[in-house]
């Protein structure tokens, strides 16, 4: 009784059969594209012929190679020579001077609607001499020519005519309309240059709850407090970020989670900024940096910005802050317009650095993911990701290691180098199934086959005594002794010898241990 107690509890200890569960193919799965096999394949050749881990990989990056499923994974030279190409595009195809264009003629339409108000006051006044109202007729001219005086006298300069309209009154309540749009456009754009998105924020907020006013102030003191944070990371010290996003969070719709996150985006467009007045003229650079001076005097930011710029340049300064671009187009850019412009060269830009100066596929798991699909297409996205997969599954599979940022072949690979060698050997002698290689054609050997063939000069003298006997009594009809003639003589065929032979090469010159080759 307890024997039979103890077999059924270890039949009730015994696991559960595993279960299994399929389903077809529908190539939407992933996983089975990339294997490490096909890979290593791929590398054998050039690790055969150079002896270098470090130059088969960058091979394989500049060329790219054809996964398991035959789908090609985009190389680094295409993707370089297609973000050349876009940058040619955009410089052959735009201008800068439209930044001034836009707001020169936004200008004019002002001054043309305030010039027919007081072409209308004009007329009021001869109406009102006409009507013996001499008084009211004096003071409308003089007020209608004194305002022409004043817009007769504006200065050329851009910058100069929006100090002069700003400290003018106008008679015309759509002049006025239109000049406060067109400034308050001008200072947002010329914000986000520097800020991003907080220009927005600072718009929405404004039609909330707090005056404009307070919200300006709002913003300069955030200013003034990440200036300050990065003084403090500038001594040494570790800077209150929390705090300061709990404060100020709403200026970052981005909602970065670190410090170095929300300076790398400011640094990103103000870099763009700065990339703009390098590639304008020095007198459309002045013109600029006054009107920007104008425009921004009214918040009281150009120190707070200009002290920010100073920090980040400081910090980030790898993002080409002294990049300049050759425009040679002729579609005019606004304002905003030629922001985006130059950010989008300056995302270029970066891409193009670190496509080309990658040193291993785990370096590409750097590149902006987003910023390739816009640029270069979800193709390009997705062959980087896979790319920058390589290093880390050949790792994994124990076929390569990285010794201080290097990466060197393991036993096992050099093994598997080997085994790949002899099977390409070997795959051209095999001419049938595993165990059975019949070829058609005979030749030299010591096999004898059970046929056959008259003898030729140069065969060996292997001769079939019976058919060779036969053959001559055939010719001669019979009778003894049978006479032998040359033409008798028939030879067993032999099968075809195959030889293969495995050598083992070294090369222990000089210039292999100076290359750190094997």
């Amino acid at each position: 009784m307890a024997l039979r107690k103890r077999w059924r509890l270890r039949l009730r200890a015994q696991p559960e059969p595993a279960r299994f569960a399929y389903s077809r193919w529908d190539g939407t799965q992933s996983g089975f594209d990339l294997d490490t096999d096909h890979i290593f394949d791929e590398l054998a050749d050039d690790l055969l012929y150079h002896g270098d881990l470090a130059s088969a990989l960058r091979r394989l990056m500049a060329e790219g190679f054809r996964d398991r499923s035959g789908r090609m994974v985009e190389g680094l030279r295409e993707m370089l020579e297609r973000l050349r190409e876009r940058r040619r595009e955009l410089l052959e195809q735009h201008d800068l001077g439209g930044v001034y264009d836009d707001i020169a003629e936004a200008l004019r339409d002002v001054v043309r609607t305030e010039r027919r108000a007081l072409d209308d006051l004009d007329a009021s006044a001869a109406q009102a001499r006409a009507g013996g109202d001499d008084r009211r007729a004096d003071l409308t001219e003089a007020t209608a020519a004194t305002k022409n005086a004043q817009l007769d006298m504006m200065p050329p300069d851009l910058a100069g005519q929006f100090k002069a309209l700003d400290g003018y009154d106008f008679e015309s309540d759509e002049a006025r309309r239109q000049f406060t749009e067109l400034a308050e456009r001008l200072r947002e754009q010329l914000m986000q240059q520097f800020l991003d998105q907080m220009a927005g924020a600072v718009d929405d907020a404004a039609d909330g709850e707090g005056s404009a006013a307070e919200e300006l102030q709002r913003l300069k003191d955030m200013l003034a407090e990440l200036n300050a944070m990065l003084a403090q990371r500038a001594r040494g010290e570790e800077p209150d970020f929390e705090g300061f996003m709990e404060r100020y969070g709403d200026f970052f719709p981005e909602n970065p989670k670190t410090l170095d996150e929300l300076l790398e985006v400011m640094a990103r467009r103000m870099a763009a900024a700065q990339s703009l007045l390098n590639s304008m003229t020095p007198a459309q650079r002045d013109q600029l940096q006054q009107l920007s001076e104008q425009l921004l005097a009214d918040m009281d930011l150009n120190w707070q910005v200009s002290e920010l710029a100073q920090h980040l340049r400081n910090e980030f300064g790898d993002l080409g802050w002294d990049r300049r671009y050759d425009f040679s187009g002729v579609d005019p850019l606004d304002l905003g317009q030629a922001a985006d412009m130059l950010a989008e060269l300056g995302d270029i830009d970066q891409l193009e650095n670190l496509l080309r100066g990658s040193p291993s596929p785990g370096a590409l798991a750097e590149a902006d993911t987003e910023a390739v699909r816009r640029l270069l297409g979800d193709d390009a996205a997705e062959s980087l990701e896979r790319m920058a997969e390589v290093a880390r599954m050949l790792e994994e599979a124990g076929l390569i290691e990285n010794r201080e940022g290097r990466f060197d072949l393991t036993p096992r690979a050099i093994r598997k180098i080997g085994q790949g060698a002899l099977r390409d050997l070997f795959a051209r002698l095999d001419a049938d199934k595993l165990g059975r290689h019949a070829i058609a054609r005979s030749g030299l050997g010591h096999e004898r086959e059970p046929d056959t063939k008259p003898y030729t000069y140069g065969d060996p003298f292997n001769l079939h005594i019976g058919r060779t006997v036969r053959n001559a009594v055939t010719r001669t009809g019979g009778g003894v002794p049978v006479r032998l003639h040359p033409d008798d003589f028939e030879v067993e065929r032999t099968e075809q010898q195959v030889r293969s032979a495995t050598v083992l090469m070294l090369d222990l010159s000089l210039s292999m241990p100076m290359r750190n080759n094997f």
